[in-house]
């Protein structure tokens, strides 16, 4: 499998029994179904699908507020992961949300997912603080943010080609 070869778009209805399928098979407490649904109707610019030969191999969803987006939820079938289609997705939404004119992207993970935490890092997060019993099993979160290039309340300069490079509430890999 080439990365190249990995499509990403707007989640759409045909896709989410999938989504669902990749949801249940990465975290102990999956969203519910209906999420997925009202998500991909209200605001499928910010959920996004990576799909490989017409197979749905991964998802990010996020929402925005104000000028802040929140990364919910992000997860890579297990056959597909460790293969670059989670930076893939990541770069996507970060693109998204920042054309929407976000200041700051969030997101929560597990305090023991080391390998996301590091991934995010990679992606120009840096860890917050400390959420106290945030999941249902009683374990914490580690808070994440990234900020955007403003300057005067504008954006200054683009990206450029590469930037996710330099640059959840969950995080499978």
């Amino acid at each position: 499998m080439q990365i190249t070869d990995v499509e990403i778009t707007s989640a759409r209805d045909e896709l989410l029994k999938e989504i669902y399928e990749i949801e249940r098979e990465s975290f102990s407490a999956p969203y519910p179904p209906y999420v997925f649904a009202s998500m991909a109707e209200e605001t499928p610019e910010t959920f996004l699908v990576a799909t490989f030969k017409q197979s749905t191999v991964g998802y990010v969803l996020a929402s925005l507020r104000k000028d802040a987006g929140h990364i919910l939820s992000m997860a890579v079938k297990k056959d597909f992961r460790r293969k670059g289609i989670g930076s893939k997705l990541m770069t996507g939404i970060l693109e998204v949300l920042y054309r929407k004119g976000v200041r700051r992207v969030d997101l929560e993970v597990r305090t023991s997912n080391h390998i996301a935490q590091e991934f995010y890092r990679k992606l120009g997060f840096q860890e917050k603080g400390l959420i106290k019993e945030y999941y249902r099993d009683g374990e914490d979160a580690v808070k994440m943010s990234r900020n955007f290039p403003w300057e005067h309340g504008r954006r200054s300069g683009d990206l450029g080609e590469d930037w996710g490079r330099h640059a959840g509430l969950r995080c499978s890999f």
